[in-house]
């Protein structure tokens, strides 16, 4: 959260420098004075300026649902979207039509757009906010996916003796894998490859 002192002749003055520096409204700021202006005395003591102490009031859960309708608005994206804060984290999800553009091959397009919500939001914050951004259910959806192909992935595995690659995912999505299948007996997981071409190998555990 930015802060900062502002003076000036009034305290009218010393509010809006400080408002300029911080590139904030007056309703998004937390104004307290510190100091009344004075006049000089009779040429001899001079004046004093008024100062203000001016702190931003961020909302990050607000910031970050406003930060992704202006988006959408620009990409003309008819939809909706709400907000909560779970467990720290800020859960935005879009509903509405045409998602798919928004959601891209694989997510990217919305793994794209979590990422600049995320780092919009954090260049405001004192400690990191993890953001998830949703869009017509497509994680948990994708969630699914990747957990139903794992344990089939991991059954012809085990019946045929051969190890199995999955396609390429990301590094969240690996992830997912590698929770799914992480207590098994049979079998393990590893990752091969580079980026973005990267992906989950599923092979019999040997003795």
């Amino acid at each position: 959260m930015k802060e900062v002192t502002g003076t000036g002749k009034t305290v009218e003055e010393a509010i809006e420098s400080a408002l300029s520096e911080l590139s904030i409204k007056r309703e998004d700021a937390d104004i307290t004075i510190v100091e009344l202006p004075t006049k000089g005395l009779f040429g001899i003591l001079p004046g004093k300026n008024a100062v203000v102490h001016v702190r931003e009031q961020f909302d990050p859960v607000l910031f970050a649902a406003d930060w992704i309708e202006q988006i959408l608005e620009k990409m003309r994206i008819n939809s909706r979207v709400g907000v909560r804060l779970q467990d720290e984290r800020i859960e935005l999800d879009i509903t509405g039509n045409n998602l798919g553009v928004l959601i891209g091959r694989r997510g990217q397009t919305l793994d794209a757009l979590q990422y600049i919500t995320t780092l919009a939001v954090n260049k405001k914050t004192a400690e990191f906010v993890p953001v998830q951004v949703d869009a017509g259910g497509y994680r948990e959806k994708r969630r699914l996916t990747i957990q139903k192909n794992a344990l089939s992935a991991k059954q012809k595995a085990v019946k045929t003796g051969r190890k199995f690659a999955l396609e390429p995912m990301t590094p969240a999505e690996r992830r997912l894998v590698h929770m799914a299948l992480s207590d098994d007996h049979d079998v393990v997981t590893y990752s091969i490859g580079e980026e973005p071409s990267r992906r989950v190998v599923i092979d019999l555990k040997r003795d």
